[in-house]
């Protein structure tokens, strides 16, 4: 359940309609608030005041300024939806229609929109409320307090429109997109379930005849699987006496009716049946909730894009390797995260598998070196980050991984590349050769 509750939250969160809709019930609660305040008070405080720029309007005045602030706001906030798809066609473009969702998650663009449509929301409904001065006999009614509310709402989003032009045009810089994609790949990180505490926990630690007693759960849905809520299955697994296996990994696609779980003994499927389909998220696209794979892989599609022939652009290449290697070593440096996961007494209860770090790291470095082969500007490069990481990793999964990319790279460059630039290749590892062994006799 909890994990379906995140999901949902990160759909509302990456919805071009759910803080606008917010901001414009704030407005519409707010000029409730300040027309009761205006009724409260009248306007002689105003004239007590004597301050010219606060001056009680008339009745002609404050529909005048309230009718320009509605109308202007209204249409700004067309140009500001056009301008917000136009960037977002540009980015799916460039980076590749997964990274629309970093994009949409922008909170900038999001505000300016509910911004000025709260404003408008506001101007009307404080409109309808002005009486007098049309010579019916009506007795006049000039809420002065949320006219000049109204105001102070205009000036504040006509200062954010500035600040919005220069927000749009620092959004499409590559480097500022590599950047939202490598805090996204930090904060994944950080979310990730740490190993467990107490008791050891081993993958082979389960019951000797949990495959002789064992009992299917199929997906009810499918689509892909975008996160677990572990503890959610370790408490109903404890409770039942039972051992539940997750069989596919986050991130990958589920198809409806295959089997989604398998629970030990086969007597409890029923009774946990209902609990693991509440217990994980499935979604029409990968997510960033714990889906580890998909935030290196937005890097990688940008990387690939940008090798392609059509965009030849073998910097912002350069920098998404940067990311990619930086990533491979802060997950080095955090450890792969538990997939076995125990109970309190410290009983294996659930199996919830995530991409391995080495497969991982495997997948990136090789893809980048099809994409770049030929290329010695973005190869060395290549070859440099994997030397750096030879050097920097514990992991033995990915040590390996790296070690044998290190290896077909200079393999694949004899034959992709001149004699003279394959030369250079075998430099740079044969420098990184003697560091290590320099490093290792000190």
């Amino acid at each position: 359940m909890l994990s379906n509750v995140r999901t949902a939250w990160r759909t509302l969160n990456a919805s071009y309609w759910f803080l606008p809709a917010v901001l414009g019930v704030t407005a519409f609660v707010l000029s409730f608030i300040t027309v009761g305040i205006d009724r409260a008070l009248g306007d002689d405080w105003l004239v007590r005041w004597d301050v010219a720029a606060f001056a009680p309007m008339q009745s002609e005045g404050a529909r005048a300024v309230l009718t320009t602030i509605a109308a202007s706001m209204i249409t700004v906030a067309g140009v500001v939806f056009s301008l917000t798809l136009l960037v977002l066609t540009q980015a799916s473009s460039q980076f590749g229609p997964r990274l629309l969702l970093n994009f949409m998650h922008d909170r900038t663009n999001q505000f300016m929109l509910g911004a000025f449509v709260s404003t408008f929301v506001y101007s009307l409904l404080v409109l309808r409320v002005v009486t007098g001065g049309d010579g019916a006999g009506i007795e006049a009614f000039v809420p002065q307090v949320s006219v000049l509310v109204a105001l102070a709402l205009t000036f504040f989003t006509v200062g954010m429109l500035v600040y919005f032009f220069h927000h749009v045009a620092e959004s499409v810089r590559a480097t500022h997109v590599l950047g939202d994609v490598d805090d996204a790949l930090q904060a994944m990180l950080d979310d990730l379930p740490e190993p467990a505490e107490g008791a050891t926990v081993d993958a082979d630690d389960v019951p000797p005849d949990f495959r002789d007693d064992l009992g299917v759960i199929e997906a009810r849905r499918g689509g892909y699987l975008q996160a677990v809520d572990v503890a959610t299955l370790v408490e109903s697994a404890s409770t039942h006496e039972a051992v539940i296996r997750i069989l596919p990994t986050v991130g990958s696609f589920v198809t409806r009716g295959a089997p989604v779980a398998e629970v030990h003994p086969a007597s409890a499927v029923e009774a946990l049946a209902d609990t693991v389909h509440e217990a994980i998220a499935t979604g029409d696209d990968r997510s960033l909730t714990q889906d580890l794979g998909f935030v290196f892989d937005e890097l990688l599609e940008i990387a690939l894009r940008a090798l392609s022939p059509s965009m030849n652009d073998p910097f912002t290449a350069r920098s998404c390797i940067d990311r990619i290697a930086q990533g491979i070593v802060r997950l080095d440096r955090r450890g792969v995260p538990a997939q076995v996961h125990a109970d309190d007494d410290g009983v294996v209860r659930a199996f919830v598998p995530l991409q391995a770090a080495g497969p991982l790291t495997r997948h990136l470095f090789a893809e980048l070196r099809r994409a770049s082969s030929g290329n010695l500007f973005v190869t060395q490069h290549l070859l440099e980050a994997l030397v750096m990481l030879h050097g920097l990793v514990r992991t033995a999964a990915i040590g390996a991984a790296v070690q044998d990319e290190l290896e077909r790279i200079v393999r694949d460059g004899a034959s992709a590349l001149s004699s003279d630039d394959h030369a250079r290749l075998l430099a740079v590892v044969s420098r990184s050769d003697a560091q290590v062994a320099t490093d290792g006799s000190a």
